[in-house]
């Protein structure tokens, strides 16, 4: 007589053993991809802030000179942005700006603006540095460079990056 065992199927125990491990391995997996897009969002906008930071010091002397194409005129020493309002500026995906952001699209989040993407939001703000009477006064800029800009404010990861004006 032959043998009957070996042209027998898998039994109940190794069926419900793989589904286990397919149960652990499978979110793992789906972890690490969404980690990894969250670790490329940062890497992005970390090689982006080499240009948008220096773009909005741009826009903030630009304001100073009363030139500015996105801020209003601003003096020497005045803080911004006045409350209730917000400056800040979107990028398209390629790091260029594409116009100044209203409060209520920085709020909730923005995917389009003028008809091009947008993919950081750099918002920017100042608080006057009261120094001695023999020193130059200051603005302490804090320039946020936010991403990804379709998510609301609160749920945006940021960038912090810090300067003095006069």
């Amino acid at each position: 007589m032959k043998n009957s065992k070996s042209n027998q199927g898998s039994t109940l125990i190794e069926a419900v053993l793989a589904m286990g491990i397919l149960a652990i391995v499978i979110p793992l997996v789906f972890g690490v991809i969404a980690e990894s897009k969250k670790s490329n969002f940062s890497s992005k906008a970390e090689t982006f802030s080499n240009w948008i930071v220096p773009m909005c010091i741009d826009q903030i002397q630009a304001s100073r000179d009363g030139r500015s194409a996105y801020f209003p005129a601003t003096l020497p020493q005045e803080s911004f942005p006045l409350e209730n309002e917000v400056w800040a500026l979107g990028f398209s995906p390629e790091g260029k700006i594409v116009n100044r952001i209203t409060v209520k699209d920085y709020q909730k989040g923005i995917v389009e603006l003028d008809q091009q993407s947008i993919r950081f939001i750099a918002s920017i703000s100042t608080i006057h540095i009261q120094e001695s009477a023999d020193v130059t006064p200051m603005l302490h800029v804090k320039i946020n460079l936010e991403y990804p800009a379709a998510v609301p404010a609160h749920k945006r990861e940021k960038l912090a990056f810090y300067t003095h004006i006069p």
